[in-house]
């Protein structure tokens, strides 16, 4: 519960936050079309920084998933074989 009111405090905040940002190059003293062009330099800085950061998760998604899966499909064939382990000396030993 506490985690969904971070959560949305937190969503509250960053929108108030470009909110406030546009709203302070909007009413900036500058002309119309110099603040048109600052807003989309603006923009498209956020858009290339975007691009830029899923493009650095999704490389190391890549890099990093192949070993982790090899290592927790290792772990699951190890813990099958604990667990059959367990089942056969259950059978095999006698009942009090």
């Amino acid at each position: 519960m506490a985690s969904d009111r971070n959560d949305t405090g937190l969503a509250l905040f960053l929108t108030g936050l470009a909110v406030g940002a546009a709203l302070g190059v909007l009413l900036a003293p500058a002309s119309g079309s110099e603040t048109r062009r600052k807003l989309g330099e603006k923009v498209r800085t956020l858009r290339d920084d975007a691009e830029e950061e899923f493009s650095e998760g999704l490389d190391k998604i890549r890099t990093e998933f192949p070993e982790r899966k090899d290592r927790y499909a290792e772990a699951v064939k190890e813990g099958w074989k604990a667990f059959r382990q367990a089942v056969a000396t259950e059978k095999t030993t006698p009942q009090a």
